[in-house]
């Protein structure tokens, strides 16, 4: 898949860097480096993020606990991203994309929950939202959602 990105506003120097910050986030991601995401995520306890396995997290300290469990337990490697749109509104940008990805439980079969099924290949959704702060462009939601792979109700 290319990576193909549509721009609706925005300098190209914000554009250039939030596109940066969602790469830093998938680099992040595909390592569960909680540390990076100290960098590219606002700090603001309430943020709210919703991930994939159907909960939502307040704040980084709780996504931060979240991938410090996961680290050890699966690998979802790089989360190739497709069908970006960039919205720039000033100091906020939303960007969306379909993203290619696989997931493997490597953790005690004890451990394994309701959303830790291995997943050979599989597409997800991803919205996050920023802020333009001082030190870049952070962070401040995300929603990721697995997408269907059914047909559509009513064939839209």
């Amino acid at each position: 898949m290319s990576e193909t990105i549509t721009f609706d506003g925005g300098s190209d120097a914000d554009r250039a860097q939030v596109v940066a910050a969602l790469h830093a986030y998938l680099e992040a991601n595909a390592a569960f480096d909680w540390r990076a995401l100290e960098r590219i995520w606002s700090h603001e306890e309430k943020n709210v993020f919703f991930n994939m396995n159907g909960h939502t997290y307040v704040g980084l300290a709780q996504w931060t606990r979240l991938w410090q469990y996961y680290k050890d337990r699966a690998d979802t490697g790089w989360w190739e991203p497709y069908d970006i749109n960039v919205l720039i509104r000033g100091d906020m940008a939303l960007v969306t994309c379909h993203r290619k990805t696989q997931r493997h439980w490597k953790g005690r079969e004890e451990e394994r929950g309701a959303y830790d099924d291995d997943k050979p290949a599989f597409i997800s959704r991803s919205t996050m939202a920023m802020l333009k702060k001082p030190d870049g462009w952070k962070t401040v939601h995300v929603h990721f959602s697995q997408a269907a792979t059914g047909q559509r109700p009513g064939s839209v």
